[in-house]
C-alpha cells in the first residue's frame, strides 16, 4: 500500500470526510471541483465504490472531525441555488460577477492542529512540524463554492462583483477553545495584560502565531485535547443567513458652481445647517437613485474646493463619488446624460463628463495636489482710484513665492502654519465703469488662499497685492476659471 492510500484510509477511519482527506493530500483546485473524479483518479476509491455511493447515497456518515460537517457536499450543492433565488441577491445587477466572504469559527484551526500532531506521529516522513499539513479549510471551501456559483449564476468570480457573505458558527466553540488556556497559559496572561488586545477570547492571527507544533509542547497538548480530535454526533457547523454587499464603485466628473450662496459640501455648525443645500447634495440627488443607494451614502471628493461665495466656471472642478453597496455597476450613456440634465435644472450646479472609473484612477484627484495649478479671476476694489502704475505693478509674468500664515478666517479649522505658495502669473485690467475697481487674472499653486493674496490678511500673507501696489485693496468677487487637471476624460456630450 502506498503512503497516499495509507493516509487516506487512516483519515477515513477516524471520521474525516472525503474532502478533508483530499486537503491533507494537498489536492489541486481542479480536484476540489470534482471530488469523486479526483479520488477515482488517485486510485483512492474504485468505480464500483463510486457507483454504490451514487445509488445508495451512502449511509449517513458521522460529523467530520476536521471540518465539523462544513464539506457536506449535498448542503454545499444547495448553496448556489439559494443564492440565485434569494430576493436580496436579485436586486443587484452587476456584470462584474461575484466574490465570496466566508466566516468560519476558529475552532477549525484547533482541530487542524490536533490532526497535525496526529499525522506527525503516524506519518513523520510525510508531514513537517513547520509546514502546514493541509490545504486551508477556507481555501478548499472557496474552490468548491466558487465553481458551483459560477455555473449556477452564469457569472465569473471577480473582486469587483457582489459579495456573497456566508457565515458559519459552532455551538461548542468556546468550550473547546478554553482548552487553549490550559495548553499555553502564558499566551493568555499576555493577552489579558495588553490593553490593545480585543475582547474576543483569541483572534485568528493570535492562534496562528502561538499555536503550532513548533510552538507548543506535544505532550501538553495531548493531555488537554483529543488527538485525533473527536466530534459529537449531530453537532456540527451551522450556516447562518446569507447576506450580500454590492461593489464599491467610483463615478467621476466635473462640476460648475454658478451660485455665490452655495457651499461645496453640507455646511453644519454644532449640528445646525447654515445653508439649505450644497454642491454635493445637488449632484447626489440625481445620481444615487440609479445605483439604489441613499443620497447620504455617497462619499464626495474633489480636486480642491471653493468658498461659498466663489463660483467655479470653465470646464469645472473634477470630482469623484464613492458609491458603497451599489446595486448596479453599469452606467448606460442615456442614464449619464439624464443625470447631467437633472443636475442642470438646479441652475446653481452643472455637471459634465460623468463616467465610471477604477479605484486606482483616484490617484489623479488625491495625489500631487500641490503640483496642480489653479486659474482665478478676481474683481478687486481699491481705496484709491486705480492708476496705470497699479495696473503695471500687477502685471507679473515671472513666478514668485509668497508665505501664507493660516488665514484668520479658517484658523478655527486649520493648523497654524506658514505655507509657501507659488504665484505663477498675475495680470490686472482696469474697469471702465468704476475707477476704484480692477479685474485680475491669477495663476497660482493649488492651496493658495486668493483672498489673502489680495488684501494680505493683516500682513499674514506676503508679498500680497496690497504690499505690491502700496495701497488698500480687497476682493469683491472671485471665480475659479480653470483647474490644471486633465482628468477625468472629457466626453463632450
Amino acid at each position: 500500500m502506498d503512503k497516499q492510500t495509507e493516509i487516506y484510509q487512516y483519515l477515513r477511519s477516524v471520521d474525516c470526510c472525503r474532502v478533508c482527506c483530499l486537503r491533507f493530500l494537498k489536492g489541486t483546485k481542479e480536484e476540489f471541483t470534482d471530488i469523486d473524479a479526483a479520488l477515482l483518479k488517485r486510485g483512492l476509491e474504485s468505480a464500483d465504490q463510486e457507483n454504490g455511493h451514487q445509488k445508495a447515497k451512502r449511509l449517513k456518515e458521522n460529523v467530520c472531525i476536521a471540518c465539523l460537517g462544513l464539506f457536506d457536499l449535498d448542503r454545499i450543492a444547495t448553496l448556489a441555488c439559494e443564492v440565485k433565488e434569494n430576493a436580496c441577491y436579485q436586486q443587484y445587477q452587476c456584470e462584474a460577477g461575484f466574490l465570496t466572504s466566508i466566516s468560519l469559527p476558529i475552532v477549525l484551526h484547533l482541530r487542524q492542529l490536533a490532526l497535525w500532531f496526529d499525522m506527525l506521529g503516524r506519518f513523520p516522513q510525510a508531514f513537517s512540524a513547520t509546514n502546514t499539513p493541509d490545504i486551508a479549510v477556507k481555501d478548499a471551501l472557496k474552490m468548491i463554492i466558487i465553481h458551483q456559483l459560477e455555473q449556477t449564476l452564469g457569472k465569473p468570480f471577480s473582486v469587483d462583483g457582489v459579495m456573497i457573505n456566508v457565515p458559519f458558527t459552532y455551538a461548542q466553540e468556546q468550550d473547546e477553545l478554553r482548552t487553549l488556556e490550559l495548553i499555553s497559559p502564558g499566551v493568555f496572561a499576555d493577552r489579558k495584560s495588553n490593553k490593545h488586545t480585543k475582547k474576543e477570547f483569541i483572534s485568528r492571527n493570535a492562534f496562528e502565531k502561538h499555536f503550532s507544533p513548533s510552538a507548543i509542547n506535544s505532550e501538553r497538548f495531548r493531555k488537554h485535547y483529543a488527538v485525533p480530535p473527536v466530534s459529537t454526533e449531530n453537532v456540527g457547523l451551522v450556516r447562518g443567513e446569507l447576506s450580500f454587499t454590492g461593489p464599491t464603485i467610483f463615478l467621476a466628473g466635473r462640476y460648475n458652481k454658478f451660485s455665490r450662496e452655495l457651499s461645496q459640501t453640507p455646511w453644519l455648525i454644532d449640528g445646525k445647517r447654515k445653508m439649505e443645500g450644497s454642491v454635493q447634495e445637488t449632484i447626489a440627488a440625481s445620481i444615487a437613485p440609479h445605483f439604489g443607494v441613499r443620497d447620504e451614502q455617497l462619499i464626495f471628493s474633489s480636486s480642491g474646493r471653493e468658498d461659498v461665495d466663489v463660483r467655479c466656471l470653465g470646464d469645472g472642478r473634477p470630482f469623484v463619488l464613492e458609491i458603497i453597496d451599489a446595486k448596479t455597476d453599469q452606467l448606460p450613456e442615456e442614464v449619464a446624460i439624464r443625470m447631467e440634465q437633472q443636475v442642470g435644472v438646479s441652475n446653481t450646479v452643472a455637471i459634465r463628463d460623468i463616467q465610471l472609473v477604477k479605484r486606482e484612477d483616484l490617484v489623479h484627484i488625491r495625489g500631487g495636489e500641490e503640483d496642480k495649478r489653479k486659474f482665478y479671476r478676481a474683481l478687486c476694489v481699491t481705496a484709491e482710484p486705480v492708476t496705470e502704475v497699479m495696473i503695471q505693478k500687477l502685471r507679473i509674468d515671472e513666478p514668485f513665492v509668497m508665505q501664507q500664515v493660516t488665514p484668520l478666517r479658517v484658523l478655527h479649522r486649520r493648523t497654524l502654519l506658514a505655507r509657501p505658495r507659488t504665484v505663477y502669473s498675475v495680470r490686472a485690467f482696469a474697469c471702465r465703469g468704476n475707477p476704484y475697481a480692477m479685474l485680475v487674472d491669477i495663476v497660482s499653486q493649488a492651496g493658495t488662499y486668493i483672498k489673502e493674496l489680495v488684501h494680505s490678511d493683516f500682513g499674514r500673507t506676503g508679498p500680497s497685492f496690497r504690499s505690491i501696489i502700496g495701497t488698500s485693496i480687497d476682493i469683491h468677487a472671485l471665480d475659479v476659471m480653470a483647474i490644471d487637471l486633465d482628468w477625468p476624460k472629457k466626453l463632450r456630450r
